[in-house]
């Protein structure tokens, strides 16, 4: 709703569907869900002040998350534009993606690690591996955006026309010289709709290699992750479809 989307997750956004008052009543709603499901195991009283604790933690993380996000970076863009400063860019960004994508799954590998037993070294590489599977899922939603995601579900370059700085944009600001840092930016801010306009954006964002850095960065956050936690973990089912998941976030068609 507020990034204005009418489509969520391969199908119409629950906004469209049903009207904003009562999605946005199901969202808060939400947030209550989990705690029945807390009082079905009996947990120590340590243990469940340790769960109530990650799971705000997680709520803090995604709201700060989604306020950068909408607030966006393009205060920053003088500065990256005329000093070549695309990795200020990208720390900004892949601190966003933490709050908003990473935390709070972070946080809930934790819960499940702790209630499951685990050693402090499983559940902290359990948390590492889910936090990185969240930075990897919003680097390859940008890459979608501007790639295509199945069934045309969603305009090709989105992002773009909604003046928005993505990861592909940051990397391409340490890729390309200072006029067509500066041309890219101006044609972006602008929020165009024309589609050549944007089709020409995503055809230069991919010339430089922008767009396949943001797909080699996503497999290397999770392959590292992964090599941390396998040891770590004894064969099982929930560990092949764990390692099935990650997969499944770096070939996601929408």
């Amino acid at each position: 709703m507020q990034d204005r989307s009418t489509v969520r997750r391969g199908g119409p956004a629950c906004h469209v569907v049903y009207g904003e008052p009562l999605a946005i009543n199901a969202g808060t709603a939400a947030y209550f869900l989990g705690q029945p499901l807390i009082h079905e195991v009996a947990l120590p009283a340590k243990t469940q002040v340790h769960v109530y604790n990650l799971y705000f933690e997680a709520l803090r993380a995604a709201h700060a998350g989604q306020a950068l996000d909408i607030a966006g970076l393009a205060y920053l863009m003088p500065e990256v534009v005329e000093r070549d400063n695309g990795e200020l860019l990208e720390t900004r960004l892949l601190g966003i993606h933490r709050f908003k994508a990473a935390v709070p799954p972070r946080a809930l590998a934790r819960m499940g690690g702790h209630v499951g037993g685990g050693s402090e070294a499983q559940v902290a590489a359990l948390a590492d591996f889910f936090e990185q599977l969240g930075v990897a899922f919003q680097i390859v939603d940008d890459v979608l955006n501007l790639r295509g995601f199945k069934g045309e579900l969603k305009n090709r370059g989105e992002d773009l026309a909604h003046g928005k700085v993505t990861m592909p944009v940051a990397k391409a600001m340490s890729r390309l010289p200072l006029a067509e840092r500066r041309e890219l930016w101006e044609t972006v801010a602008d929020r165009p709709t024309d589609p050549e306009v944007i089709a020409g954006l995503i055809a230069q964002l991919e010339a430089c290699g922008a767009i396949d850095a943001c797909v080699r960065q996503a497999e290397e956050l999770i392959e590292s992750a992964w090599a941390r936690l396998d040891p770590l973990v004894p064969p099982s089912f929930p560990k092949v479809m764990l390692r099935a998941f990650s997969w499944y976030v770096l070939e996601r068609v929408y």
